[in-house]
């Protein structure tokens, strides 16, 4: 799971993704590209299409280099506010379009502090 990290951290340099800016007053503020835990990876990034094809092709040279397999049954596009054509950037990726606020790994993502 390094090696995807490592990619991902690649393109994110490269300025070819861009992820969650933290703190956006501070000009050098903490930029989040992904999170991993075990097996399962957060990628967070602009909903362009440019964005997704660059993912898909790092997702393509970590397959090939490490031998294992995405589950894209398994894999879901969450949007943040409003996206245009949505269905057509989770095609680029072969996974689907969920729906917040969601449970992953036991744990409410995408719902206020307060609920």
């Amino acid at each position: 799971m390094e090696g995807l990290s490592n990619l991902i951290h690649t393109a994110k340099m490269k300025g070819w993704v861009r992820g969650f800016r933290v703190d956006s007053s501070a000009q050098n503020g903490l930029e989040i590209t992904h999170l991993q835990y075990a097996n399962d990876t957060l990628i967070f990034c602009e909903a362009m299409t440019e964005q997704m094809l660059i993912l898909r092709v790092i997702f393509i040279i970590f397959e090939a280099v490490s031998g294992l397999h995405i589950n894209w049954g398994k894999s879901f596009i969450y949007p943040i506010n409003e996206v245009a054509q949505v269905e057509s950037l989770a095609g680029v990726l072969g996974g689907r379009v969920g729906e917040l606020p969601t449970i992953y790994l036991g744990m409410p993502l995408g719902e206020r502090a307060n609920q």
